[in-house]
């Protein structure tokens, strides 16, 4: 089939602002959404940013009440979105802006759902479908590696039955994407590497996808040029706004790609590591990643010697196996420039885990990786990543 033949999906919020300043637009875009908005958080880093207070300050000049939901955790749980929807009803909240990283932004989104949908959300992660649209979500990034601002899923946590899984649907899309680079600026040069390393997996797994399309990989590979040109800079000069630019952009993009394109076994291995292990969710998989990569060659060579040409590799004249061979080379070496830690096993991990960490990958992530993974293939991976 040819390039453009067939029929595909695009799911991305009906509004996405983008830019350095893009924040000043915020008070026109909640004007119509409501009245008051609960405002969901992390636990510390808005505050002590300055950036909840410049968020409180446009919404209010916006013409909008808020309510403070602040200290949502790394990895979300059940608990604290069934509390958020509490706090939403009984504050008559009609909106949800959700300002943090991948996990407050999930948050948001999960608890803009359950404010009109009854129960528990836990009943939602297994099985059980929304029967009624979610309040407006806006969603702020303050890092630049989730995407979580153009996804229809909500990644959450069971700690009582020990899983992380995601709820999907496309309600869950935010009205309003506002993504403004200076928000990054703050950004400690360990969660600048472990999300940005977030992002580049976001993208290359989407770009080999067995569900990607040509309006997938034409986003993925130019966000991976950016990744290529200002993960390293941004993590050494936070200040270089250019680079934070660069990369708020790839993240939005990532986003977009694995909302229609899906993933692949670095995420669906990544996931029960950060239960059982707390390995924070970049930095499993950006010390996956070029084993995943190496384990899918045989079904994505041409693509991966695209992959190392737009990281920077000299690839004139070279084989695809050669290039493919250089991008497997370069994420790694990235990983390592940057920071990020080189082994699982720094983590706890051990031969005795990698079976049980197998068996809990399977999911929807798993069944996009471009080449079949069984129980036996996944342990190998994990060993040698340990």
């Amino acid at each position: 089939m040819g390039i453009g033949m067939g029929t595909y999906d695009f799911f991305i919020p009906p509004s996405v602002i983008y830019g350095v300043g893009a924040m000043n637009r915020l008070a026109e875009e909640v004007r119509g959404l409501g009245r008051r908005a609960l405002l969901v958080s992390g636990r510390d880093a808005l505050r002590r940013t300055g950036s909840r207070d410049a968020i409180l300050s446009a919404l209010r000049s916006g013409g909008i009440d808020a309510i403070l939901f602040e200290g949502v955790e790394a990895d979300p749980s059940i608990e604290t979105v069934d509390r958020g929807a509490h706090a939403a009803v009984s504050g008559g909240c009609d909106m949800v802006v959700a300002a943090g990283g991948g996990s407050a932004i999930d948050a948001g989104k999960a608890i803009a759902a359950m404010a009109t949908n009854r129960g528990s959300v836990r009943n939602y992660l297994e099985g059980e479908e929304f029967t009624r649209k979610p309040i407006p979500c806006i969603a702020i990034p303050t890092t630049a590696g989730t995407g979580s601002e153009v996804t229809r899923n909500s990644v959450l946590t069971n700690r009582q039955r020990g899983y992380k899984r995601s709820i999907r649907h496309r309600w869950l899309i935010p009205a309003v994407a506002l993504v403004d680079p200076e928000l990054t600026r703050s950004l400690p040069p360990s969660l600048t590497a472990a999300t940005g390393m977030d992002a580049l997996a976001q993208l290359i797994e989407p770009y080999v996808s067995r569900k990607s399309s040509p309006l997938t990989d034409a986003l993925a590979i130019y966000a991976i040029e950016l990744v290529g040109r200002s993960l390293k800079r941004a993590v050494e000069n936070g200040d270089d706004i250019q680079a934070r630019a660069d990369m708020s952009l790839a993240s939005l993009m990532s986003g977009m790609v694995l909302a229609n394109a899906g993933l692949g076994a670095a995420h669906a291995l990544s996931h029960p590591l950060g239960v059982h292990f707390h390995i924070p969710h970049g930095f499993g998989c950006a010390m996956l990643l070029p084993w995943v990569m190496e384990f899918n060659l045989p079904a994505s060579q041409e693509k991966f010697a695209r992959v190392a040409a737009a990281l920077g590799e000299d690839t004139y004249g070279r084989g695809a196996e050669e290039a493919a061979g250089r991008a497997i080379a370069r994420v790694r070496s990235l990983a390592r420039e940057i920071g990020i830690p080189a082994r699982l096993s720094e983590f706890g991990v051990s031969q005795k885990d990698c079976e049980r960490v197998a068996r809990e990958a399977h999911g929807s992530s798993l069944d996009a990786n471009p080449v079949t993974a069984s129980d036996d293939q996944l342990v190998s991976i994990l060993r040698k990543a340990l």
